[in-house]
């Protein structure tokens, strides 16, 4: 009598015990926009690599993605693609540098903000010194230069994800702001839902009485 071989022995195991042996399809799946990373993040919760018989397994080379799973798992892993394999959302990050001192005064260019400058600084006065607007897709990163009062001012951007759609997507934005004088420096990293106006913080300006205060607005465009 021939021995039996290992995996054998396991569908027998199986089979006595009563549970069903996974059958395994392999499928080959089209990519259009997803990168190598990213899909292997959205696909592995669809993919059992630690089942005991029968180990699911997937590899991409290029602009696909080959899977071997059970048939109801490569369908959910065909409708993730189908709702995620899109072109990604462009986003338009409006940047403002408000200069904030003891000098009281009104500035038509901040009015969206100062309310809320108030409500979080006890500064007399807010002035706008710089502004900015760039575009860039999820995984981009931005680098520019503002002129301004006490400038220049460089102020880089790296859109890191761009979570949810429509109205209720969030921007997670890292963001480094430099200049000359005290300080120098400021960065931060932060969610801030598309079409809010966000303070980013503040860093003491020319005087003790005084600070530069960066803000931003996200705000998606249409592709």
């Amino acid at each position: 009598m021939k021995p039996f071989s290992v995996l054998s022995l396991a569908l027998l195991s199986l089979a006595a015990c009563g549970q069903p042996i996974p059958r395994l399809e392999t499928r080959t799946f089209a990519l259009h926009y997803l990168g190598q990373v990213e899909v292997l993040q959205l696909l592995r919760p669809y993919v059992d690599a630690d089942r005991p018989i029968a180990k699911g397994a997937m590899s991409v080379t290029g602009s696909t993605v080959t899977v071997r799973e059970t048939s109801d798992n490569l369908d959910r892993i065909g409708r993730a693609l189908v709702q995620f394999d899109r072109p990604q959302p462009s986003v338009q990050l409006h940047f403002k540098i408000i200069r904030a001192d003891g000098e009281a005064r009104a500035d038509s260019s901040i009015r969206d903000v100062e309310t809320a400058l108030k409500s979080l600084f006890r500064f007399r006065g807010y002035s706008l010194v710089a502004d900015g607007m760039v575009t860039g897709a999820q995984n981009s990163r931005t680098d520019q230069s503002l002129a301004g009062s006490g400038g220049p001012y460089r102020l880089m951007a790296d859109i890191q994800q761009i979570s949810g759609t429509g109205d209720s997507a969030i921007v997670h934005l890292g963001v480094v702001l430099r200049f000359p004088g005290p300080g120098g420096s400021f960065q931060t990293t932060v969610g801030i839902p598309v079409g809010r106006t966000a303070v980013l913080g503040n860093v003491t300006g020319s005087t003790s009485n005084s600070a530069l205060i960066l803000t931003v607005r996200p705000d998606l465009v249409a592709n």
